[in-house]
């Protein structure tokens, strides 16, 4: 089986927006897809791309430029209810981190998540992501490249 990443577009985004976490996921992760897919068609520095296992989309992550124009961020990833627990997100999040660094250039990413979702503090702190900030709800971390 192989994770790969293809960019949202005509064919897949559909399907993708109908992925969705569980009911119980939903109180740390109440966003849906569609939100973000709207986002993307207006907020230029956002690339979304369909997270594929072989020929089945089993989730979303966005990636790109952070609002100072130099550094990768990552925003959001998540991977449907039916795929969790075989580690898609991680290996999403290495293809992820490679593209920010091969093809944008750059020399740190930046990610925030809920500081109850214990799961993504798991991944993140595995993937190298350093708690660099913090507000009510969410961490803020870093990676160095």
């Amino acid at each position: 089986m192989n994770i790969y990443l293809v960019e949202l577009d005509n064919e897949n985004w559909l399907e993708t927006a109908n992925l969705s976490v569980s009911e119980k996921q939903k109180e740390i992760f109440p966003i849906p897809n569609i939100y973000w897919i709207g986002i993307s068609r207006y907020e230029e520095r956002t690339t979304l791309y369909a997270i594929m296992l072989d020929d089945n989309i089993v989730g979303l992550i966005g990636l790109g430029y952070d609002e100072d124009g130099v550094s990768g961020f990552i925003n959001p990833l998540m991977i449907d209810e039916k795929y969790q627990g075989h580690h898609y997100a991680k290996d999403a999040m290495r293809i992820a981190i490679d593209i920010l660094q091969d093809q944008y250039n750059v020399g740190e990413i930046h990610l925030g998540h809920r500081k109850t979702n214990t799961t993504a503090a798991k991944l993140y702190e595995q993937l190298g992501f350093q708690i660099v900030g913090e507000d009510e709800q969410d961490y803020f971390r870093v990676k160095d490249l």
